[in-house]
């Protein structure tokens, strides 16, 4: 696997995304929501992808706000910081390293809210061994950069959803190149016991149904097969995803299933 091989990953990532800006409106309204940013804010967005989430909350901060943006790709941080060049927003996109994916200490009891939504999964990786570890470091690593009373805001799968059964279903070359999807889910229980030892209060877990919508199904072809840089036909790779997450029609769109959790706390 290859330096080129994973930023054509995350480049077909970016266009999956921007060419179909609608397919995970749900899912963007839904944490917006949860999160309520307001004039004035320092936020830290955890995974900046290509900026569906950063730019409609750094118009939220204003002028007198802040968003620090972070991601471990390079050109999740270039698509995004050169987008904002004509917008002009208040965002500061921060690359990171693939071994020390967070903020350091310097941004103690800094911001009013930490949010994240779909890359929780990704701080660990079952094929190196690495189990619980960097997900629980990084939600210390919230709990200590966010100010007394601040606000945690997190979406990602659950353990027994239906979209963490789809990417054991892609967790291959074939179906996720390069090197499938070997990341592992949380229950509820123990996500919920995790952040209270942690030290957040006020939690609360909610598991969604967040369809994805769609135009029409070669919409929804072409999605599933660029975001995940598959390398069989994007006729097969959508077979999996009908068959796992469900598709149908629904009045003047299609929807492919999707379930999230959308946990909210406070420090």
């Amino acid at each position: 696997m290859g330096k080129q091989d994973i930023e054509q990953r995350w480049e077909n990532y970016r266009k999956a995304n921007s060419d179909k800006p609608s397919a995970r409106e749900n899912e963007l309204l839904k944490i917006f929501s949860l999160l309520n940013p307001r004039n004035g804010e320092k936020i830290w967005e955890v995974g900046t992808g290509n900026g569906y989430l950063t730019f409609p909350i750094a118009e939220a901060v204003g002028e007198t706000g802040e968003i620090i943006s972070t991601d471990v790709n390079q050109g999740n941080i270039s698509d995004v910081t050169n987008k904002n060049l004509e917008k002009k927003l208040k965002i500061e996109a921060k690359l990171l390293s693939i071994d020390s994916p967070l903020l350091d200490d310097e941004y103690i009891g800094y911001f009013d809210s930490v949010a994240t939504i779909a890359t929780l999964h990704h701080f660990d990786n079952r094929n190196k061994n690495t189990g619980e570890t960097g997900r629980t470091n990084a939600i210390h690593t919230f709990y200590k950069t966010l100010k007394k009373g601040g606000r945690l805001v997190m979406s990602d799968p659950l353990n027994g959803t239906i979209t963490q059964k789809y990417f054991d279903a892609i967790d291959n070359p074939e179906h996720c190149y390069p090197d499938g999807h070997p990341h592992s889910f949380f229950t509820k229980e123990r996500l919920q016991n995790l952040v209270q030892e942690i030290g957040f209060k006020n939690i609360s877990i909610e598991v969604a149904y967040m369809p994805r919508k769609f135009a029409s199904q070669d919409e929804a072809v072409n999605f599933v097969h660029t975001i995940h840089n598959a390398k069989c036909t994007p006729e097969e790779s959508f077979e999996v995803a009908k068959n796992v997450l469900g598709f149908k029609k629904v009045e003047d769109h299609y929807e492919l299933g999707w379930e999230l959790f959308f946990l909210t706390a406070n420090k």
